[in-house]
């Protein structure tokens, strides 16, 4: 996506639009959350110094091949981002979500144990976490869940947790 260094091109065939209209669109999106600019630019700066990323619980990633500020940007200031760029980036947010998911697994799994819930974790798909259990357990179940899942890390912006139950995982999805 955008934050991850598309380009007009892409976004254009994405979306099936112009490619300069897709170049207003990401001009549009970097004006409108000027702080994923910063953030971009904040990531791609350490990374050209410490050579890597790291991921908000410390896992690191090395990298080479990133460019300086003004090599970032394309035409009319936009990010123009190369692959060991686009990698940086994406390894910071996406391996981020990554370690915040298995900390929300591991202690929805502590509390099963210790609330003695027959309750069991089926499935982890991105950032969701599929269960069977007993339909006495569903209440204290989706307590737990959101408790654990919202409360994994301790981030800056509180961290939205919704609940789907049904006789099917295809239940859940609609």
């Amino acid at each position: 996506g955008i934050l991850y260094g598309q380009s007009a091109f892409g976004l254009a065939k994405a979306l099936g639009i112009s490619q300069p209209e897709a170049a207003e669109f990401i001009a549009a999106y970097f004006e409108k959350f000027s702080g994923a600019s910063q953030f971009i630019d904040e990531v791609l700066d350490r990374c050209r110094v410490e050579r890597g990323v790291a991921t908000m619980l410390g896992r690191r990633r090395a990298i080479d091949g990133v460019r300086d500020h003004e090599g970032r940007r394309g035409a009319g200031g936009v990010f123009a981002l190369s692959l060991p760029e686009r990698t940086a980036v994406n390894t910071v947010v996406q391996g981020s979500a990554a370690d915040l998911i298995k900390l929300a697994m591991l202690k929805v799994a502590q509390r099963l144990v210790s609330d003695k819930l027959s309750s069991f974790l089926v499935l982890q798909i991105h950032d969701e976490l599929l269960f069977e259990y007993p339909n006495a357990e569903s209440e204290p179940l989706q307590s737990l869940v959101v408790h654990e899942m919202g409360n994994a890390m301790n981030l800056e912006v509180p961290l939205e947790v919704s609940v789907q139950t049904g006789a099917t995982w295809a239940d859940c999805e609609k």
